[in-house]
């Protein structure tokens, strides 16, 4: 973690990670995807489950921090 130097000579953490967190979430999307394309093409129901279980974690994401919809969701 990388630290700030402040006016009164004291650190403070850099919080510039956001372009990471939104990297990782499109990936997990790309990837619930595929799970679920393997399964339906597959016949594998647990394949089914975790691909389907983790495009709605993705679009919970989404409507809860990119949308503001964090009070829907309480």
């Amino acid at each position: 973690m990388r630290y700030r130097l402040l006016a009164d000579g004291t650190t403070a953490p850099v919080q510039n990670t956001g372009d990471v967190v939104e990297l990782t979430v499109w990936f997990t999307l790309v990837c619930g995807i595929i799970l679920l394309g393997m399964g339906v093409y597959g016949k594998q129901r647990w394949l089914q489950f975790w691909g389907g279980l983790t495009i709605v974690c993705v679009v919970v994401y989404f409507m809860r921090d990119v949308l503001g919809l964090s009070a829907l969701l309480v």
